[in-house]
């Protein structure tokens, strides 16, 4: 009996160190992959930036290319990010492009930002370029309010679903997105993006976590504006009221919601 247990012991002994050995194996190897990862991101980077600050966007968007294209180096966020910094720079200087050949720039510009954010998965590299994010969500917002303002139903349509697409976690992309979709006739999608971005706001609230910076509050209180403005439009007076006094839950301090919310009672 002894022998046998003795036995188990000195077994259950060398598998702890097989285990070990392997699992400081199986680290090192992930450490050698992730300082050649960080390797070829510095390298991808440093060409990108440069043909960026040089202006050079078309060029900078083939060479983004060839790295998303590349399996060695496509898990990278850079080349997503630049070809979305790229876009939006050509949409901001339509003029000088040749719009035939780089054909949609600012859903480009979204598109390689929603791919950009699901490759940045430490998120790192999305607090380095705040600036840029929020320059991209002000010119998708204030096109948005052009094409309503056209009637550039068609249009207003494509950037709204590519708003909701690309902001899938953005409670007030969601609304605002999914308000523009209602007004240009595509009111399903509409209603189901609104709904997935209060859904959102309301589990926040039920979990403690309704805290927003000063950015975030100013586009959350953009968001209820334009979505109980429409709301107002097409006479739901119900609906309306309901959704600013969750606004007024949510930031309870905010003037521009509190001042629509005056609006909303005097209509």
């Amino acid at each position: 009996m002894k022998k046998y247990t003795a036995a188990i012991l000195v077994f259950s002994l060398f598998t702890s160190i097989a285990f070990a050995q392997k699992e400081k194996k199986v680290n090192s190897e992930k450490e050698k992959e992730e300082k050649a990862n960080a390797k070829d991101d510095e390298k991808i980077y440093n060409k990108l930036i440069n043909l960026y600050t040089l202006d050079k966007y078309g060029p900078c968007i083939d060479a983004a290319d060839k790295y998303i294209k590349n399996d060695n180096t496509a898990r990278s966020p850079y080349p997503y990010l630049y070809s979305s910094m790229s876009y939006l720079a050509i949409f901001n200087d339509q003029d000088n492009y040749d719009m035939k050949k780089y054909k949609d720039p600012l859903r480009k510009a979204l598109s390689f930002y929603g791919r950009f954010k699901k490759k940045d998965k430490s998120g790192e590299v999305q607090k380095e370029n705040g600036e840029y994010i929020r320059e991209l969500r002000k010119a998708t917002l204030f096109e948005c309010q052009s094409l309503n303002e056209k009637k550039d139903t068609r249009n207003l349509q494509n950037l709204g679903r590519d708003v909701v697409k690309n902001y899938d976690k953005d409670e007030a992309m969601q609304m605002i997105g999914g308000t523009y979709l209602c007004r240009a006739d595509s009111k399903i999608e509409g209603e189901r993006a609104i709904e997935t971005g209060m859904n959102l706001l309301k589990k926040k609230k039920d979990d403690g976590m309704a805290k927003f910076d000063a950015d975030q509050a100013d586009l959350l209180a953009q968001a209820f504006i334009i979505y109980t403005d429409y709301l107002v439009e097409i006479k739901d007076s119900a609906k309306s009221k309901t959704a600013i006094q969750f606004a007024k839950d949510l930031l309870p301090d905010n003037e521009k919601i509190n001042k629509q919310s005056d609006k909303i009672s005097k209509a």
